[in-house]
């Protein structure tokens, strides 16, 4: 367990399964997929790995793992809001793909509950002030929150029971740098490289940043608790932090004299000033974001250090390590 984040001793937490459970992760090569997984392993649990490499059908059908499995987690997806905004083809292919696979639980003799990983940031009605609880209005205003919200819609559809867990901004070591999509992933590698922070919109604009491992810690929870009251949770840090301290902290820890920043106009999938309140995940799975934005920050910046030194560059520091196929923890 990491020591920064905080256990409570509450009805919910007692509630949590103690034997080991056999969950199948779907993207479990991805930044925030791998994570879980090894945190499910560590936990002692039992994880088939699925990604492009393995997908969940193959040749002879269903992967008997699949259908075995106690607990689904679906932490896959091609989009980003960058990519959502401009090729409604690839929001298609991700909406079709995630429910096909619904399709394929339900040849399950008893149907495993799954956890899908939603948007946060992106699924609530921007006109309403933040922070936003689950009972907040949704009204999303860009292609990527429309987009999660459906797959909300249909899990409730075809697997009532199952989980939600609206991630805020993700961040930690291993976020890969794509185009529209991971501030604190772009700032850390272009300062590591000596190149322009680039900052679009309001640099008052704020977003709520939660570090990956707080985020596989409140999954191996939504896995783990057996009969929870609340099948929509957000999880993130559930405190606004705007550009401009973003930046402060960056330069506190990088040092100021490398952060040379060029300021952009704000772009269409930009969204406003957003943060979550997340005591119902709290009260729900007894789970609280534990690591702080220095902390988090700190943790980030060494591993884009560590890779570059190895001679790996910018790129070795974005790949993300495999996901164990099947495992338990010692």
């Amino acid at each position: 367990m990491r020591p920064s984040t905080v256990y409570l001793s509450s009805l919910a937490a007692a509630a949590r399964r103690s034997r080991p459970l056999e969950v199948s992760v779907v993207g479990a090569r991805g930044f925030i997929g791998s994570r879980i997984c090894h945190a499910l392993v560590r936990r002692g649990h039992v994880v088939h790995a699925f990604d492009r490499s393995r997908p969940p059908t193959g040749p002879d059908g269903v992967d008997e793992h699949l259908l075995a499995s106690d607990r689904v987690v679906w932490a896959a997806s091609s989009i980003n809001p960058m990519i959502a905004e401009h090729d409604p083809g690839r929001v298609a292919l991700d909406i079709e793909a995630f429910t096909s696979f619904l399709d394929l639980l339900a040849q399950a003799s008893t149907r495993p509950r799954t956890v899908l990983l939603s948007s946060g940031g992106t699924v609530y009605d921007q006109s309403v002030e933040p922070p936003y609880a689950e009972t907040s209005p949704v009204g999303p205003e860009c292609a990527y929150g429309r987009a999660k919200l459906l797959l909300e819609q249909e899990l409730e559809r075809k697997a009532p029971g199952s989980i939600v867990l609206r991630v805020a901004n993700a961040y930690g070591p291993g976020q890969p740098v794509a185009p529209g999509q991971g501030v604190i992933s772009h700032w850390l590698h272009a300062a590591a490289a000596g190149q322009e922070l680039h900052v679009f919109g309001d640099p008052r604009a704020a977003r709520d940043y939660v570090h990956v491992d707080d985020i596989a810690e409140a999954a191996v929870r939504a896995v783990e608790v057996t009969a929870p009251d609340s099948h929509v949770l957000n999880v993130g840090s559930g405190r606004p932090t705007s550009l401009g301290t973003l930046l402060d902290v960056i330069r506190d820890v990088v040092g100021a004299d490398v952060v040379d920043v060029v300021h952009h106009p704000v772009r269409d999938f930009d969204g406003r000033t957003t943060w979550l309140d997340c005591s119902l995940a709290t009260r729900t799975l007894g789970w609280v974001a534990g690591t702080s934005l220095d902390e988090g920050i700190r943790g980030t910046w060494a591993s884009v250090v560590a890779a570059r030194a190895a001679g790996g560059g910018d790129a070795a520091a974005a790949r993300v390590r495999p996901a164990p196929t099947v495992g338990s923890a010692q």
